[in-house]
């Protein structure tokens, strides 16, 4: 190997190392937004808030809002606040307007606005939406759609006080019992 191959690796190597060993430590603000955003969404009608919240952030999770923003902030905006002291995605209270909520991460807003029978979540980026979702009410529980009319999720309530979160397959991710659910009111 000729020395300016092996400077190049050794180069290389310590950028992933400082980048890696950095990027852990952060305000984690971009997440934070997120998830400050989530944890304000109200329930409508017979739908407690706390179920209402819980099919946003699954719809979030298969949409994979959560995953992006921790990684963005892992590896790129916790890096930036780390060497230079600032970060990039100031931390944000939720904004409100006649109903609708919204939040501003860097160049993409997210924005909640309530119906009679649900909710509808857009992602804009630069003022153009990118992503359109609906959460509707359904006999069962709540469905949420794609702008296409394509199932993403849907929460569907037994008739034993159980809770079952499906998959836009129709495969169960996941069933949280009576007791269970008790168990999680209570703990929050």
């Amino acid at each position: 190997m000729n020395t300016m191959v092996r400077r190049l690796l050794a180069a290389v190597v310590l950028m992933c190392f400082i980048t890696v060993s950095t990027a852990c430590y952060g305000p984690f603000n971009l997440t934070r937004n997120v998830y400050h955003w989530n944890s304000n969404i109200k329930g409508s009608g017979e739908v407690n808030s706390k179920w209402m919240r819980e099919i946003v952030f699954f719809g979030m999770f298969i949409i994979p809002v959560y995953e992006f923003s921790l990684l963005l902030d892992t590896f790129i905006f916790n890096s930036i606040h780390f060497w230079t002291g600032d970060s990039p995605i100031k931390s944000s209270a939720l904004d409100r307007d006649g109903g609708t909520r919204f939040v501003t991460l860097g160049e993409t807003t997210i924005r909640w606005i309530p119906s009679d029978d649900g909710a509808t979540v857009t992602y804009e980026r630069d003022g153009v939406v990118e992503r359109r979702a609906t959460i509707v009410a359904s006999a069962t529980g709540y469905r949420f759609i794609a702008d296409n009319g394509s199932l993403l999720s849907e929460a569907e309530y037994g008739a034993d006080g159980s809770v079952r979160l499906l998959d836009g397959d129709c495969r169960i991710v996941n069933r949280w019992s009576q007791e269970q659910l008790r168990s999680i009111a209570q703990w929050q």
